[in-house]
């Protein structure tokens, strides 16, 4: 996504996250395209997502939104947003998603995110003393 002064923070994952997608039209499922597609989560903020998957939607000539549903550390979230832009990599196709204005969705993806974050570390440290 494109840089935002006034976005808190932005987060790449050590480890992408899997989650599912589903396209909609006003929060509803939206005939044959309905059904869940996986996708990675690459990196995150409690105001959009950058995922990946091979599906390549028609971003560039339709308004898309989707559903996504995902588990940062142990608890399913599920967001709304918009497709705002796609780039073909590497034989996938990327996607930024501006996420749906939701305080109850943005403190829990700061809290699942700080709970992953510090296992992340805890690992990592023990690697490196070990």
């Amino acid at each position: 996504m494109k840089y935002n002064r006034l976005e808190s923070f932005r987060h790449i994952l050590q480890e992408p996250v899997k989650a599912d997608f589903r396209l909609c039209m006003d929060g509803k499922e939206q005939g044959k395209l309905s059904s869940k597609v996986e996708c990675l989560i690459l990196d995150l903020s409690p105001s959009g997502v950058k995922i990946s998957t091979p599906i390549n939607l028609p971003a560039e000539h339709y308004l898309i939104r989707m559903e996504l549903t995902f588990v940062l550390y142990s608890k399913p979230i599920r967001a709304m947003g918009d497709v705002k832009w796609k780039r073909l990599e590497h034989g996938s196709v990327l996607y930024g998603v501006d996420l749906d204005k939701d305080n109850a969705v943005e403190e829990m993806i700061i809290s699942e995110l700080k709970a992953r974050r510090r296992i992340e570390v805890k690992s990592k440290k023990a690697a490196s003393e070990g």
